[in-house]
Formats: C-alpha cells, sequence, structure tokens
C-alpha cells in the first residue's frame, strides 16, 4: 500500500493551484480566474523526470512507481480547526508491501487499511494524499472518509499498471471504469 506524500511543499503548491480549478489543470497553464469556490474531488500527481510535477483532477492512478501520487480534497467550509477523520481505503488485490504510521491498522490480507488521526482543516478544505510504490496493486481502491464520526466523503480511483513507466503520461487518457467517480455526503446525511 501507499505511502504518505513525500514533499508537502510541491503538494500544497499543486493543491492551492487545484483548489479552485476547473474539470483538469496541469501545472503550469495557470489557474482560472473569477472566485470560483472550492471543490471536492480527487487529484493525481506526476513526477516528470525534469523534477516537474504535474497535477489532474482525476481518479485515474497511473502505476507509475515512486513517481505518481494521488489523493482526495474535502470542501468542508468553515473556520480552521482540528478535525478527528477516519479514512478507510479498501483494494481490490492485496498490497505486496505495506508502509503505514502508527496511526493505521492495516487487514491481515493487506487489502483495507483503516487511519485514525487529527487533521487540520485550512480555509475550509481538508486533503490527503498517498505516492504509487513497487507493489501497488492495479484495480480499485476506494477511500471513504469520516470526520468528526459522520460518513462524509467517497473516493473511487483506478489504478493502472503503466509498463513502460513513462512519466509524461496524461493519466486523464487512461482506461478506467468508473472514472472520476467521487461523492461529497452532506453534513448528516448517511447513505441508506
Amino acid at each position: 500500500m501507499n505511502r504518505p506524500f513525500r514533499s508537502l511543499a510541491a503538494l500544497a503548491a499543486g493543491l492551492a493551484a487545484l483548489a479552485f480549478a476547473g474539470p483538469t489543470y496541469a501545472q503550469g497553464s495557470g489557474p482560472p480566474t473569477g472566485g470560483a469556490k472550492p471543490r471536492t474531488i480527487p487529484f493525481v500527481s506526476i513526477a516528470r523526470d525534469d523534477g516537474r510535477i504535474r497535477y489532474f483532477e482525476t481518479n485515474a492512478i497511473p502505476l507509475l512507481f515512486n513517481r505518481a501520487c494521488f489523493g482526495w480534497r474535502l470542501y468542508l467550509g468553515g473556520p480552521n480547526r482540528v478535525v478527528s477523520l477516519v479514512e478507510v481505503l479498501t483494494t481490490s488485490k492485496p498490497a505486496e508491501q505495506v508502509i503505514a504510521g502508527p496511526e493505521t491498522e492495516v487487514s491481515a490480507d493487506k487489502t483495507r487499511a483503516t487511519t485514525r488521526m487529527r487533521e487540520t482543516v485550512v480555509d475550509g478544505i481538508l486533503q490527503r494524499s498517498w505516492c504509487i510504490i513497487p507493489g501497488d496493486p492495479d484495480g480499485t481502491y476506494t477511500y471513504e472518509v469520516s470526520i468528526d464520526g459522520e460518513p462524509r466523503g467517497e473516493f473511487v480511483f483506478c489504478a493502472i499498471p503503466v509498463p513502460d513507466q513513462n512519466p509524461d503520461i496524461d493519466p486523464r487518457d487512461l482506461n478506467c471504469p468508473n472514472k472520476f467517480h467521487s461523492t461529497e455526503r452532506p453534513r448528516g446525511k448517511h447513505p441508506a
């Protein structure tokens, strides 16, 4: 399974660009203007050979080992604050290796990881990300996110093999059966 994002500075810069972006945004093309409301999105970043990092609003994750990272961003609104986060990752196949901190409990079959921690909401946004490592499986990755005991979102990703490990791939071009399937549950609403 994945490890947390390696470069918090690079992630922050890319996510700042995505915070008000339209359906897709690749770093360097300039964010749209006009004061759009931040949205809840899945995203992928890819480190290129020249050291630049490209960011995309998509749920198609190319399995580029030690280059591709993916995550989610929830727009919660309200003031800056610390919340109790429970994040449950379920994969359709087991991971070969697991790199997780003490806040994460991993199932014996390595297909489910539950993370419980305190996280900070900044400017109404809560976000997390992870990077692909060798042995991460292809298939469906589902994140169920609860905040302060309430289910708040689900993010469904497709992890797709990239045989040549080409960092110039555009993940939006990958074939993903549940492309951009993410939902935001309104506060207090639980699935039926």
